[in-house]
């Protein structure tokens, strides 16, 4: 989408939800005009009330709100919105098979995004909003969750009166994102544009790249960090 990564710092902090049922039909004209259909044949909408876990609650045969129309109607986002389905298919797979409440976690969260994409609507172009903001939820899925490519982590050792490490993941998303753990914590970060090194960002969240120096802006607390050779 053409000058998406101009906007990418600021949808994060418009849609701070994005720090997160295959095999659906597609919306609007893919799917004959009824909506979209949770498995097992039930509209999504019934799915959702049942607790079926499902990456959007759209109905697209009677569109919510101005967001469920632009979504249902466009080639574009409804594309963005089915990649959308299978990711998050694919972590929910995981989340099941991995430590207890990550499906219900996973969960929740995939509902509040759906409820954040409303800010779109105050943006000068929903359309524009709307497909950045997927692309966001996607590769933050995907980092997540380990569904993309990734390079060897790098270890981060931080200045300061306690000896202290980041750990970052970096994966080969569109745009690229990374993980990184901190105390006992995970956050996924999306690259944005900057005039020296790399820089990562999220609300609260900074990762300023210059060759193995790093600059890290965890929650308010800043650390001044080298990488170091991972164990």
């Amino acid at each position: 989408m053409p000058g998406s990564a101009h906007r990418l710092i600021g949808l994060i902090i418009l849609c701070p939800a994005l720090a997160l049922a295959a095999g659906r039909n597609d919306h609007g004209r893919g799917d004959g005009g009824h909506g979209r259909v949770a498995d097992g044949g039930k509209p999504a909408e019934e799915a959702t009330e049942a607790g079926a876990p499902v990456a959007t609650d759209f109905n697209c045969d009677k569109p919510g709100n101005p967001v469920e129309a632009m979504v249902c109607q466009d080639d574009s986002l409804t594309r963005q919105d089915n990649r959308l389905e299978k990711v998050y298919a694919q972590a929910l797979e995981l989340a099941q098979q991995g430590r207890p409440g990550a499906e219900s976690k996973l969960i929740a969260e995939q509902r509040r995004w759906v409820k954040s994409l409303k800010d779109c609507v105050k943006t000068e172009d929903m359309h524009m909003c709307l497909g950045d903001v997927y692309i966001m939820r996607i590769t933050q899925l995907q980092a997540a969750w380990g569904l993309a490519p990734a390079l060897t982590p790098l270890r981060y050792v931080c200045k300061g009166n306690a000896t202290r490490t980041v750990l970052a993941t970096f994966y080969r998303t569109h745009p690229p994102t990374v993980k990184l753990e901190y105390n006992g914590s995970t956050a996924i970060l999306h690259q944005g544009l900057s005039g020296s090194g790399a820089r990562y960002a999220a609300p609260g969240l900074e990762l300023w790249i210059k060759g193995r120096e790093a600059s890290i802006t965890w929650r308010g607390e800043p650390l001044d960090c080298s990488s170091q050779p991972s164990p």
